[in-house]
């Protein structure tokens, strides 16, 4: 007897998820994600979906190791051969660093496609059911070879190396770093945008752990070597630095830079903006293309959260710096 094909559908928590609180101001985890899923329609009647209560954690308390683990157990059930893909529904905050830890670490090329909501539970013009069935049906298609996890919000899938969440209120909270969207919902169906002939290259790692002792420490007017300093005497491995502009930083941090390279540790540069990345453009102290000279990793398009994601695994496989740098140069 032939198994009926299935989409697992893990549920981390997150706004989707949340019910006000009462006697108390705001919405927390309200253990909804069965009525979630009763109110969602079969979409196809050959495919199961396969409820999987993984936690009920507002997205800011997932910690790396949580999103590690996670996309770990994405990548067992995948490797079921009925199971035609994962649906993961997180909280909006740090959705887009889940979705990339599952973009490195899940090694199956079968859809894997992130979503939450931007509303709550009970609250009026409720995002949530749409967004969850219009995942659904996104996992039925033959998504483009090599793109990866995405990220699926508000009619639009994104693919997770390029999303960004850009508002913090509205419900059409996220976007995408200058490449587009993998595909889009007309109506009851989901279409695919980008061509398939032209993938975005895709790379997968598969560390059997992942070093978290790596900060994010974020460039500000007049800021000294201190913060640096302080990831040194607290055992960092290795320190992302968000950068103005093109990745440009005062010269106050340079030589906090510096003691970093000469320790052995790696330093990834990424940049405040949103688009445009990071570039060895500027030759002046602090500069880009100064603190490439010097050794500095620059991380290309990747913003300073999921540089420090993808250092992470890196660190998981090696502390050499010459293999982290072509890991982040070969992206």
């Amino acid at each position: 007897m032939t198994q009926q094909a299935e989409i697992v559908i893990f549920f981390t928590g997150g706004t989707i998820g949340m019910s006000p609180v009462e006697g108390k101001e705001g919405v927390a985890p309200g253990g909804n994600f069965d009525g979630l899923l009763n109110q969602l329609s079969p979409q196809e009647a050959d495919v199961v979906l396969r409820p999987v209560l993984w936690s009920d954690k507002p997205s800011p308390h997932m910690t790396p190791e949580d999103m590690f683990r996670l996309a770990r157990d994405v990548e067992e059930a995948l490797k079921e051969e009925s199971v035609l893909g994962a649906v993961v529904l997180h909280g909006t905050d740090t959705l887009a660093e889940t979705a990339y830890m599952c973009d490195l670490v899940v090694r199956s090329d079968k859809p894997v496609i992130l979503t939450g909501s931007m509303r709550y539970y009970s609250e009026a013009g409720y995002d949530g059911i749409r967004n969850l069935a219009n995942t659904v049906r996104a996992c039925l298609l033959p998504l483009p070879p090599g793109v990866g996890a995405c990220i699926l919000m508000t009619d639009r899938i994104f693919a997770a190396r390029e999303a960004v969440k850009v508002n913090s209120l509205n419900v059409d909270a996220f976007e995408s770093r200058e490449a587009g969207v993998v595909g889009y919902v007309a109506g009851e169906s989901v279409l695919l945008a980008r061509p398939r002939s032209t993938p975005t290259p895709r790379r997968k790692f598969a560390p059997a752990s992942i070093e978290t002792n790596v900060p994010l420490i974020t460039a500000y007017t007049g800021i000294d070597r201190k913060p640096i300093d302080h990831a040194i005497s607290e055992g960092a491995k290795g320190v992302v630095i968000e950068g103005f502009g093109a990745g440009n930083v005062p010269p106050a941090l340079v030589e906090g830079i510096e003691a970093c390279l000469e320790k052995g540790l790696p330093v990834v540069l990424a940049t405040r903006c949103i688009e445009g990345g990071v570039w060895p453009v500027y030759g002046y102290p602090g500069g880009g293309a100064d603190l490439h000279a010097k050794g500095v990793i620059l991380c290309g398009r990747l913003g300073g959260p999921k540089a420090r994601i993808r250092l992470m695994c890196a660190l998981g496989l090696t502390s050499d710096q010459d293999e982290i740098r072509k890991i982040f140069e070969e992206a």
